[in-house]
């Protein structure tokens, strides 16, 4: 994927050597991530994956690569902003150029712990290694200038009003490292002081949340295996069945119980919209867009494993990751159905006493866990989204079975995919009501249940941003 991408836009990797530096790595798949215009560019995830494939690199080289990477991505804004005081037409600089800058201004802001100096010199090499000598004299002079300058980086509300008391959106997107088009929008949403709240949640790295597999383990004993592996970690505050892992060092493979199928990874938000579903022992459930079986495998678990479960999806490569998570958690209630594309031509006719619809959206929701987000989205992806989202809800929605019950969930808080397209869809399907997610989850607080839909906002009880309906069909 990444020699595709480079071809693309004249990006090439430097092979060699070389490419065993983690931070020759990070500049590398950064130029290349900026070289794609926002919406074509590839998740950074799978993008460092892809570079680091076949890579012998130590674990804290690795952990270095990722570190400035992702950071370097969540931070674009803010660094830029730094940087163009000192470097007038950044943007016509060649990615490479872009990369290395970024990546080096990323280290001298945040990287308290490398001398600004190293992270100078290392940049100012890399300049040759990615074939932009040129480029030596700019990046050590500005670089310099950067690391001896006044390092702005607002981290409390409080302060981030005090500094944008004139033009909040421009400001606020500078300090915050967000797009100007997203924060004006979340200021018109949520009012000054939500949308700062946003925008300083999406900054914090999250902790690791966990769903126990209620069919092999209890939660309690789970922590106590935990406590005894020395791994500090506690109970979600609204899911009955997560634990959150605070500073986890190391791969979640690692952890005890990952083999055995004790553990599903899942952030609090989704295993709640899983229980809204209701789901009961011997019902027969519909996953339209199960992915890799989060959701899926945590509807078995909670039908106790007995019934039918049809998870579908139209990538391949996701639902064969569903089998194998399925087959570790010792599930075997579920049957995956691979949909066209284009979702046209596929009928199923049988009829489900339960529907899960988590819609493919926008993912503002979840901007703290994938900071590239940010710049991958445009304002004409939340109308087209939701066009999709309706057009997702009016085709399967006439697969469920007469007072049976369908949830509607996205990973974003905009309009458009929420409430939006729940009254689209309900205004020409009479035979659909909303009800109440208090009726399945009756021990919700009010803070994130809102006219009768589930909704956080991120952060919110160290949840992602996630919003659902529950709809019956009478």
């Amino acid at each position: 994927m990444a020699d595709a991408l480079a071809s693309s836009k004249g990006v090439r990797l430097k092979k060699g050597k070389g490419t065993s530096n983690p931070r020759l790595l990070a500049a590398n798949a950064l130029a290349l991530w900026l070289s794609k215009k926002p919406g074509a560019r590839p998740e950074i995830q799978r993008l460092g994956d892809s570079l680091l494939k076949g890579k012998r690199l130590q674990e804290k080289d690795k952990a270095l690569f990722w570190h400035i990477l992702v950071g370097s991505v969540r931070w674009l804004r803010l660094i830029r902003w730094h940087l163009e005081r000192y470097i007038k037409r950044f943007s016509r600089l060649p990615f490479e150029v872009q990369a290395i800058l970024l990546t080096g201004g990323f280290q001298i802001i945040f990287l308290s712990r490398i001398p600004f100096f190293s992270a100078v010199d290392e940049s100012v090499k890399l300049t040759r290694s990615m074939g932009a000598p040129w480029a030596s004299g700019l990046v050590n002079a500005s670089l310099r200038r950067l690391a001896t300058s006044k390092k702005i980086v607002p981290s409390t509300k409080e302060e981030l009003l005090q500094r944008c008391k004139g033009s909040k959106a421009n400001c606020l997107s500078n300090l915050t490292s967000h797009p100007h088009w997203m924060v004006k929008r979340w200021l018109m949403a949520w009012g000054v002081d939500g949308c700062v709240s946003i925008c300083l949640q999406n900054n914090i790295q999250p902790p690791l949340t966990i769903r126990i597999n209620a069919l092999k383990m209890e939660r309690d004993s789970f922590l106590e295996l935990l406590k005894k592996s020395g791994i500090s970690a506690e109970k979600t505050s609204l899911s009955p069945h997560g634990i959150r892992l605070r500073d986890l060092r190391g791969r979640v493979e690692e952890l005890p119980g990952f083999e055995q199928g004790l553990f599903q990874v899942q952030d609090e938000a989704a295993q709640l919209v899983s229980l809204l579903l209701d789901a009961r022992k011997g019902q027969q459930v519909l996953d339209v867009c199960a992915g890799v079986g989060g959701k899926s495998t945590h509807i078995a678990e909670l039908m106790e494993d007995e019934g039918y479960i049809l998870a579908c999806d139209t990538n391949k490569s996701r639902l064969k990751i569903l089998v194998e998570n399925a087959n570790r958690l010792g599930i075997t209630s579920i049957r995956t159905c691979q949909l066209p594309q284009t979702r046209k031509g596929f009928i199923h006719k049988k009829q489900f006493d339960r529907i899960f619809i988590d819609a493919p959206c926008s993912g503002l929701g979840v901007i703290r866990r994938h900071p590239d987000i940010k710049w991958n989205r445009t304002p004409d992806d939340i109308r087209t989204l939701s066009e999709r989202q309706l057009s997702l809800l009016e085709r399967w929605a006439s697969c469920l079975k007469r007072r049976g019950i369908l949830v509607y969930s996205v990973c974003t808080m905009e309009h458009e995919e929420t409430e939006g397209v729940i009254q689209s869809f309900l205004h020409t399907h009479l035979d659909f009501s909303p009800i109440s997610v208090k009726e399945a989850v009756p021990w919700l607080p009010d803070e994130v249940v809102k006219g009768g839909f589930f909704r956080t906002l991120p952060g919110q009880y160290g949840m992602d941003g996630f919003f659902a309906a529950v709809l019956f069909r009478s």
